[in-house]
């Protein structure tokens, strides 16, 4: 079976933004195909996109949303995309949205660790700052202030990328520690004025979306999710209804809708070899599984 899955890169990224991108858009971001750092680089939004196939990435990218909205699928996190906020896109996982609306405004700093750990911090350092609470989704709201002068350090990260005056990188690593500090700062906040980790039910729910991130491949049914937590099968349903408002086994097939997309948009594997991966008696029956959410067969999602 092949295993040649696409992961996007930075530079990668950065040339799909420069051919869709209008340059005339935005003084933000990186306008042209000068900048030839493959473990930093700083983009705007791609005008025009209103959703964006699931994508797995080497990098990070912290994003900055100043208008508009979307909704934002990030491993087991749904969430929704709003102004005023700014959220962590970690490489761990697959990563799509959809229903961005036409006013959608976001900055991004996309980054590898490796920028940050080269000759200047340590990389125990920067995992903490990259690993904020796994429990909840990594969007966090922020005051009017911090807006203000988060956007102000956006832009200068991208002065200082368009420029790239004597001691460029030196600072764009300074000033890019000093955003992940702010976001970490926001996390706490956000953290502080929030009840939810109080509750077991929510507990439960996000052991179980975890599990489901970890283990969909080979367990299919809320029983054995039941199991595997040590509760009934009925109350796995119930709290993750109360919680999300979805269906457990709905939860669980997402997942594995959301694995297909990627494989079929992602990878040159055919429809025998992905059925096969994500452990499907035969094509037939997965073609199956895809269709009642697409509306239509992986044949013609990959002719899209």
């Amino acid at each position: 079976m092949s295993n040649k899955i696409t992961v996007l890169d930075i530079p990668s990224a950065l040339n799909r933004h420069i051919a869709n991108a209008n340059t005339n858009q935005s003084s933000f971001g990186i306008a042209d195909g000068g900048w030839n750092q493959d473990d930093f680089a700083v983009l705007g939004n791609e005008p025009g996109l209103t959703h964006g196939l699931p994508i797995k990435t080497d990098y990070y990218s912290v994003i900055l949303c100043l208008n508009g909205s979307c909704k934002k699928t990030i491993g087991h996190f749904v969430f929704e995309v709003y102004p005023n906020s700014i959220h962590l896109v970690s490489p761990a996982y697959i990563t799509s949205f959809e229903d961005a609306s036409d006013d959608l405004l976001l900055y991004q700093v996309l980054f590898k660790k490796e920028f940050l750990t080269h000759n200047f911090l340590k990389e125990n350092i920067v995992d903490n700052l990259l690993e904020v609470n796994p429990d909840y989704p990594p969007i966090y709201g922020l005051p009017q202030k911090a807006v203000i002068s988060l956007k102000a350090l956006y832009e200068k990260i991208s002065d200082e990328s368009r420029e790239k005056g004597a001691f460029h990188l030196q600072i764009l690593r300074l000033l890019l520690t000093d955003l992940l500090y702010e976001m970490n700062r926001a996390c706490e906040s956000c953290l502080l004025h929030s009840t939810r980790h109080l509750s077991k039910q929510y507990q439960l729910v996000y052991k179980f979306k975890k599990l489901v991130e970890d283990k969909f491949l080979t367990l299919k049914t809320v029983q054995e999710y039941a199991d595997e937590l040590f509760i009934s099968a009925k109350y796995l349903t119930e709290i993750v209804k109360n919680e999300t408002g979805q269906n457990a086994l709905h939860v669980i097939h997402n997942r594995m809708y959301l694995e297909a997309q990627y494989l079929l948009s992602s990878s040159g594997l055919s429809i025998k070899e992905i059925a096969e991966r994500l452990n499907f008696d035969n094509s037939s029956h997965f073609s199956r599984f895809f269709k009642r959410f697409a509306g239509y067969n992986p044949t013609e999602f990959k002719q899209l």
